[in-house]
């Protein structure tokens, strides 16, 4: 699996070899435009959808989750369309990723296309594909320290565990099953549309 570091590295190089040589940066940003600019993902979703609940350890403290599942700076998208004919246009761009306490999203590129196609008069039938490379979502884990409360608080081990199910019923071991793992093409989106004028 490539870390995160090197993805960027692999980002900033693609972006950077586009720009060195300055004809084929004129080229590349001749009719090309800004085709999209938004805030969060899929994989953001679940991390929002992870930051319900909480429990409360052996000690009396709370723990609540959306201190962990909570971003510093919002997963952010910028898409742009490079258009090739009048009637197919390339999309490409970066997403930031994110960042909380306990998961990570990383950096991701973006590459898709638009394609419309007029059927008969009036009418215009579009395709539009993006797909992003990279964007992992990976869950952290914490260490936990178990104890019995039949044994006077006997300590039973230190565990490496989800961090969310470390007070529930399911063992140790076990809950590490369930870790999200997304990749970032958990947010490639294909639509259609047609319309037609009166």
């Amino acid at each position: 699996m490539m870390h995160r570091s090197a993805k960027a590295t692999v980002l900033a190089l693609l972006l950077v070899s586009f720009s060195c040589d300055q004809g084929l940066a004129q080229e590349l940003w001749a009719d090309t435009f800004l085709l999209d600019v938004y805030q969060g993902s899929y994989r953001s979703s679940v991390a929002k959808d992870l930051s319900n609940g909480g429990y409360e350890l052996s000690g009396g403290e709370t723990v609540d989750f959306r201190a962990w599942y909570s971003p510093t700076l919002p997963d952010l998208t910028v898409l742009l369309l490079k258009q090739v004919s009048p009637d197919l246009g390339l999309i490409w761009g970066i997403s930031t990723g994110e960042k909380g306490e306990k998961y990570e999203i990383d950096q991701s590129l973006h590459l898709g296309f638009i394609y419309q196609h007029n059927p008969f008069k009036n009418a215009v039938l579009s395709i539009k594909a993006s797909y992003p490379l990279f964007g992992t979502m990976t869950e952290k884990t914490c260490i936990a320290d178990y104890a019995s409360a039949d044994t006077e608080e006997a300590n039973l081990g230190t565990y490496t565990v989800n961090c969310r199910l470390a007070n529930t019923l399911i063992s140790p071991e076990e809950t590490l099953d369930y870790l999200v793992n997304l990749r970032g093409e958990t947010d490639a989106k294909i639509s259609v549309s047609f319309s037609f004028k009166f």
